[in-house]
C-alpha cells in the first residue's frame, strides 16, 4: 500500500494542472483499490463544481456538477470535514440507469492545509474539495485502506490547493496583462499596424511581452515591441511602467535611441531587479526613413514588395536594466512603399533557439503578403505556427506594419542637406538651400524667418557640437518643419543677454535661440545617445 502513495506524492509534485492532479489520482488511488469512478469536486458561491473526472463516472458528475451546498448529499456533508463510505442503491450522482445495482461510494474531504487528515474528525481544518470514489457492487474498507485513504486525501488536498491558488494567480496577472496592452492601435497615414499577443502554455506563470504603436506629430510613428524577464506578477506591473515611460518619452518627441536610454534610468529608480529587452522604431510615413535602437532585442525584419525578407541591423546595446557606462545608440533605413515592418519578442521562436532569426523570417515570409488587405492574414498565420500548447512556454507579442509610402497622394514638398564638419560656409549654404527650396514651393515670403532660424540653429550646431550637421526641410498644409541634426546631445536653451562669462561658456550665444522662439510656432529638441534634433515649426501664412 505504500508504494501507489509515494508514487502519488511523486506525481503531485510535478502537477501543475487540474488534469495532472486527476491523472495521478487515477493512476494511483483508482488503479490500487479497483475503483470504477472518480470525480474531484470543490465548493463556491454555494454550489458543488467539478474538477476532474476520471472513469465511468458520468453519472456522477451530472449529480454532483452544480448541486446545492446545503443539500442532503453525501459529497456536500462530506465537506464538513467527515469521509463518508456507503453502500446503498440511492447514493447521490448514482445512474439512474443502474439503480438496481448496489454500488459503494466513498466521499474523502481534501484538507489543503495538512499532508495528513484525522479521519474520524477533521474539526475546523479547512476543505478545499471532496475525491469521490465509486466501486460495483458492496465493499468495505478495513483499517489500513482508510488509513490509505487518508493519506491519500491528504497529499490530494494540497495539490489542488496549489494548483487553485495558482490559477487564481494567473488569472489576475492575465487581466492585469489584458488591461496593460492597447486596446486598441491607432489609425494613421500610409501604415497599416496590426498585433497578435499569445500568453504563454498552462505550465507557465503570466509573462511581461507587450507591444505599442504611438502616433506622433507630422505623419511620424513610432512602434515598440519589448519583453519584461520573469514570469509572474510583478513581470506584468513592470510592463505596465516601462511601457507608459516609453510611450511618454516618444510623445516627447525623443529619438528611438534616448527613449531606451531615458526608460533605462527610470527602471533604474524603480527598484526591481528585473531587466527587459525591447526594440523601437521611429518610421517617418512620408519617406519611409526608419530609425530603429534596440535594448538587448532581436532585431525587426522587413518584408520587401518582392516578397524578399531581411533583417534591419542596428547595434545590440544591453537590455534595460543593466548597469552600463556606453550609450544607447541607433541606426537609420529606408523602407520600399509596400514593406512590412515585422517586430516580435522571443516567444516566438523560442522552440527554434538555435537560429531564431532564421526562424522568424520563414514566418515573415509565410502566407501571401504585400497588400493592407491580408496583413491580419499574415499575422494569424504566423501565430498559428506557435499557437500549439506544448510550443508556447514563453510568452509572446508581435507587430506587423505595412508602409503604403506616399503613392497616389500629394506627397509634401521634402529636401534635405548635408554639411561638413568645420565648413566656413556651411550656414551660408544653409540660408541658400531655404530660400532655393521655398521658392519652388510657393513659400518666397516665408524665405526670411526661415533663413534666420537656420542660420541660427546650424551655427550653433557647427560651433558647439563640432560635427556633420543635416539639415531637413519639409512643407506642409499649415507649416513648414526645419529639422537639424548634430552630435551634441546637450539641448539649447534660449538665453538671457546678461550672463556671467561662466554661463556664457555653457550657454548658446548671443540672441540666437531667443529669435528661434520667437519666430517658431513651436520647437524642441530631441537628444539621444548619437546627438539631437532641432525640430522648429513655422506656421504658413
Amino acid at each position: 500500500m505504500m508504494y501507489p502513495l509515494r508514487r502519488l506524492a511523486e506525481l503531485l509534485n510535478r502537477a501543475t494542472t487540474m488534469d495532472d492532479i486527476v491523472a495521478a489520482a487515477q493512476y494511483c488511488a483508482m488503479s490500487s483499490l479497483r475503483a470504477q469512478a472518480l470525480v474531484l469536486v470543490s465548493a463556491s458561491e454555494g454550489r458543488l463544481w467539478v474538477l476532474g473526472h476520471s472513469g465511468d463516472s458520468s453519472g456522477m458528475v451530472s449529480g454532483l456538477h452544480g448541486a446545492g451546498l446545503d443539500s442532503r448529499t453525501p459529497a456536500a456533508e462530506a465537506f464538513d470535514g467527515r469521509p463518508l463510505f456507503i453502500t446503498d442503491h440511492r447514493t447521490a450522482g448514482s445512474d439512474p440507469l443502474a439503480a438496481s445495482e448496489t454500488r459503494t461510494e466513498a466521499y474523502l474531504p481534501l484538507i489543503g492545509d495538512e499532508q495528513f487528515i484525522d479521519l474520524p474528525l477533521a474539526g475546523s481544518r479547512q476543505v478545499v474539495g471532496v475525491c469521490c470514489l465509486s466501486f460495483s457492487g458492496p465493499r468495505s474498507f478495513p483499517p489500513e485502506e482508510r488509513a490509505l485513504l487518508g493519506m491519500m486525501a491528504g497529499l490530494l488536498g494540497a495539490a489542488v490547493e496549489r494548483v487553485e491558488l495558482s490559477e487564481q494567480q494567473r488569472e489576475v496577472a492575465q487581466c492585469l496583462q489584458r488591461f496593460l496592452l492597447p486596446s486598441r492601435l491607432p489609425d494613421l497615414p500610409r501604415l497599416a499596424t496590426t498585433a497578435r499577443y499569445r500568453p504563454a502554455g498552462v505550465n507557465s506563470m503570466v509573462g511581461g511581452d507587450w507591444y505599442d504603436v504611438i502616433k506622433l506629430l507630422d505623419d511620424r510613428a513610432v512602434l515598440v515591441v519589448g519583453d519584461v524577464e520573469g514570469h509572474a506578477m510583478e513581470s506584468a506591473a513592470v510592463m505596465g511602467q516601462v511601457r507608459t515611460a516609453m510611450a511618454s518619452y516618444a510623445s516627447e518627441g525623443h529619438r528611438p535611441a534616448a527613449v531606451i536610454d531615458r526608460t533605462g534610468r527610470l527602471l533604474a529608480e524603480l527598484g526591481t531587479e528585473l531587466t527587459v529587452t525591447c526594440c523601437v522604431v521611429a518610421l517617418d510615413t512620408l519617406d519611409g526613413t526608419a530609425e530603429i535602437a534596440l535594448a538587448g532585442h532581436p532585431a525587426p525584419l522587413v518584408r520587401r514588395p518582392d516578397s524578399s525578407t531581411g533583417v534591419l541591423d542596428a547595434p545590440a546595446n544591453v537590455p534595460l536594466g543593466v548597469c552600463t557606462a556606453n550609450v544607447y545608440q541607433g541606426r537609420e533605413h529606408s523602407l520600399e512603399p509596400g514593406s512590412v515592418l515585422m517586430l516580435y519578442t522571443n516567444g516566438l521562436v523560442g522552440l527554434h533557439s538555435a537560429d531564431p532569426e532564421t526562424c522568424a523570417r520563414t514566418l515573415l515570409g509565410s502566407g501571401e503578403g504585400g497588400s493592407a488587405l491580408n496583413l491580419e492574414q499574415l499575422a494569424d498565420v504566423i501565430v498559428a505556427e506557435v499557437c500549439a500548447a506544448q510550443q508556447r512556454r514563453d510568452d509572446a507579442a508581435l507587430l506587423l506594419a505595412l508602409y503604403a509610402g506616399t503613392q497616389g497622394q500629394d506627397e509634401p514638398p521634402m529636401a534635405g542637406l548635408h554639411i561638413q564638419r568645420r565648413d566656413l560656409r556651411g550656414v551660408r549654404t544653409a540660408r541658400g538651400f531655404v530660400h532655393d527650396q521655398l521658392g519652388p514651393w510657393g513659400l518666397e515670403d516665408m524665405s526670411d524667418a526661415l533663413e534666420l532660424v537656420v542660420s541660427e540653429i546650424v551655427t550653433n550646431a557647427l560651433v558647439h557640437a563640432g560635427s556633420d550637421v543635416d539639415v531637413r526641410l519639409r512643407a506642409f498644409e499649415d507649416h513648414v518643419r526645419l529639422e537639424v541634426r548634430d552630435s551634441d546631445s546637450n539641448p539649447p536653451v534660449p538665453s538671457p543677454l546678461s550672463l556671467t562669462e561662466e554661463e556664457n561658456a555653457e550657454a548658446e550665444h548671443g540672441r540666437g535661440m531667443p529669435i528661434v522662439e520667437a519666430l517658431a510656432a513651436e520647437w524642441n529638441s530631441s537628444p539621444n545617445g548619437q546627438g539631437k534634433t532641432v525640430s522648429v515649426n513655422l506656421t504658413r501664412s
